[in-house]
């Protein structure tokens, strides 16, 4: 009874995953950002992850009759989910160019394994030989599981080992939603191998219920990963152009001589010029990474005296002088036409935000309102 209502409530959650995948596929394939390389190999991947667990659905809910032969040679979309996500991972990170991308050999080896079934076919009636194709479907697994776990301790290098490759993704994104991808992963390659190894002595009649949790947290992973990946690169684009837009400008931008302005101030206020024209002339405010030691570092000038001549001068301390700057900066982007479909996240971190709470905490409090509704009353 207990395995009844596992299998029910494993269904139900499959289906519902099913639907979600459909929709993802769906509603990112006709948008406009749709067509980049990275996004279709995304696509892709949930593409295949759907597929395949339609056919386990299908076959394991008894919606199909269906004989040994088949149950044992399901389509194996699932070989093809790790080399798309490895391409995504390289056209995301935009080392494409430099990285060997693993497509051609999966689909070589997914065209084989479907021309091996086809050979199979007279085998389909034959009750007596079972165990040949349930022997193959269980070195075929072994094969598969093998050259997954290969493609996935690539990307966990790539990722983790080799940064240097992707240095200019870096400026926009620290990949952290990735690496977090890459360790839960690692918890679907345990899980996996366990099922296999569990069953490596029962070729006719597999355990099924083990691959269940290996299945559930399969998909669950995945389809966080496809809409992650799909933000982040919406993100990330919208960001790269921002930054182009804001060089534009900063190479147009006349900026007075500081002589012309530090003669007719005290020494206080010269002093506080000085920190200003650094930081607003050199968009330093931009720069997440920008501390009150960095500031005291590159005007020559003491940690205690910088703080002492902002909070003075300025009547912010050093943190909210700097965000009060960040969220000028937004407010303007955030009524620029061209930036109307923009994401608001990609303008807050463009801004020198590294959080989405931090940047709408910020624009609260300096303005009473959200982003949202800061470009509602001014638009």
């Amino acid at each position: 009874m207990n395995l009844v209502i596992a299998k029910t409530i494993f269904n139900f959650l499959m289906i519902a995953g099913i639907i979600l995948g459909i929709s993802f596929v769906f509603s990112t394939t006709f948008s406009k950002r749709g067509k980049h390389k990275s996004v279709v190999y995304l696509v892709l991947v949930i593409l295949f992850l759907t597929l395949n667990n339609i056919q386990i659905v299908v076959v394991d809910s008894g919606i199909l009759e269906v004989n040994f032969y088949v149950r044992k040679l399901l389509i194996p979309w699932y070989l093809l989910i790790f080399p798309c996500f490895y391409t995504f991972l390289t056209y995301y990170l935009k080392i494409e160019q430099k990285i060997y991308s693993f497509v051609p050999i999966t689909i070589g080896l997914f065209l084989t394994e479907i021309a091996i079934r086809l050979a199979f076919i007279p085998l389909y009636f034959d009750e007596d030989n079972n165990y040949i194709v349930a022997k193959y479907s269980q070195i075929e697994e072994i094969v598969n599981a093998g050259f997954a776990i290969f493609l996935y301790a690539k990307a966990f290098l790539l990722l983790f080992r080799y940064a240097n490759l992707y240095q200019y993704v870096l400026s926009y994104d620290n990949v952290k939603w990735l690496k977090i991808f890459m360790a839960l992963g690692s918890l679907v390659i345990l899980l996996w191998l366990t099922a296999i190894v569990s069953n490596i002595s029962k070729v006719l009649n597999p355990e099924i219920y083990i691959y269940y949790p290996m299945r559930l947290s399969c998909s669950i992973i995945l389809y966080w990963i496809g809409y992650q990946g799909f933000f982040n690169y919406r993100i990330l684009t919208q960001r790269i152009q921002i930054r182009k837009d804001m060089a534009l400008e900063n190479e147009t931008q006349i900026v007075l001589p500081k002589s012309d302005v530090r003669n007719q101030v005290d020494a206080k206020e010269n002093q506080f010029l000085i920190i200003k024209e650094h930081i607003e002339n050199n968009n330093r405010f931009l720069d997440p990474a920008f501390s009150l030691d960095v500031l005291a570092s590159e005007t020559k000038m003491s940690t205690t005296k910088v703080s002492n001549i902002i909070n003075n001068q300025s009547e912010f301390n050093f943190s909210d002088y700097i965000n009060q700057l960040r969220i000028e900066k937004a407010k303007l982007l955030l009524l620029e036409p061209k930036y109307n479909d923009y994401n608001i996240e990609a303008i807050g971190f463009e801004c020198g935000f590294n959080s989405k709470s931090a940047f709408y905490m910020s624009f609260k409090k300096f303005t009473n309102a959200t982003p949202s509704e800061f470009k509602k009353q001014n638009l």
